[in-house]
C-alpha cells in the first residue's frame, strides 16, 4: 500500500459510469422505491451509512445522491481487495481500506482530513459485508467513527434497505432514508431506521409497495 490515498473522483468519469449503474440496477429489480432526502449543505461533509443486503446497494445510493445534489462528489470506502479486483471502482472515486489493518485506518482518515470537504458524500458500508436482509442491525464495525472531518462539521445519515419479490419476477427495492445525526449517535439512528423499515414491511405483506409513502426511484 501507498502513504496515502488519493480521490481520482471525476464527474466526466461518472457520466458513463451512471448510464451503466442505472441499467445494472433496472435490469435486476422490479423497482426501487424510496421514502426520506439525503441533507444538503454546502459547509457539511455528509457521511452516509447505508445497510448493506445486496450488490445493489452501492448503485442505488449513487442513484439517490445524483438525483439530490448531481454536482456533489460521491465518494465511496470499499475493500481494498475489492478494489483491486475492480480498478474502474477507484477511478470513480472509491477510497480503500483494510479490516483490522491500523496503518490502513489511518491513511483513510488522512485522506477524509485532506481531500474531503463541505459539500461532498460519504459512503461507508457499517455492516462491512453483505449481510441478510434480517441481520441485528446493532452489530456493525466502528470503522465510521474515523470518518468526522477534523475542521468540517460532520453529519452521518442512516438508510435501510430491503430487497423484496412480493408479487412481481423481480423484487422490489425499499429504501428509508433516516434523519442526519452527529457521530455520536449513528450506531443508534442506523439501528432505528433498519428496524423501523422492517416493521413496517411486515404489517404490509404483499400490499407494501402499493402503501409506500414515498417516491419511486427506478
Amino acid at each position: 500500500m501507498t502513504d496515502t490515498q488519493h480521490i481520482t473522483f471525476s464527474h466526466r468519469r461518472w457520466l458513463w459510469f451512471d448510464p451503466y449503474t442505472r441499467h445494472y440496477v433496472k435490469r435486476r429489480t422490479h423497482q426501487v422505491l424510496v421514502e426520506g432526502r439525503l441533507e444538503k449543505y454546502e459547509g457539511v461533509l455528509h457521511v452516509i451509512m447505508p445497510q448493506h443486503v445486496s450488490r445493489l446497494d452501492g448503485f442505488i445510493v449513487r442513484m439517490i445522491q445524483r438525483q439530490r445534489a448531481p454536482q456533489a462528489r460521491l465518494v465511496t470506502i470499499m475493500l481494498d481487495e475489492q478494489l483491486k479486483q475492480n480498478p474502474v471502482f477507484k477511478k470513480a472515486g472509491a477510497l480503500g481500506i483494510t479490516p483490522g489493518s491500523l496503518a490502513s485506518a489511518r491513511k483513510l482518515k488522512q485522506a477524509v482530513a485532506n481531500e474531503l470537504t463541505g459539500g461532498d458524500y460519504l459512503v461507508i458500508f457499517p455492516q462491512g459485508r453483505i449481510e441478510t436482509v434480517d441481520a441485528d442491525p446493532r452489530r456493525i464495525r466502528d470503522g465510521y467513527r474515523h470518518l468526522v472531518h477534523p475542521q468540517i462539521p460532520t453529519r452521518f445519515t442512516p438508510i435501510a434497505l430491503a430487497v423484496e419479490p412480493l408479487t412481481h419476477s423481480k423484487p422490489t427495492v425499499f429504501v428509508r432514508i433516516g434523519e442526519a445525526v452527529s457521530v455520536e449517535q449513528a450506531a443508534e439512528a442506523f439501528a432505528n431506521t433498519v428496524l423501523d423499515l422492517r416493521t413496517w414491511l411486515r404489517s404490509q405483506g404483499e400490499s407494501a409497495d402499493a402503501a409506500w409513502p414515498g417516491r419511486r426511484l427506478l
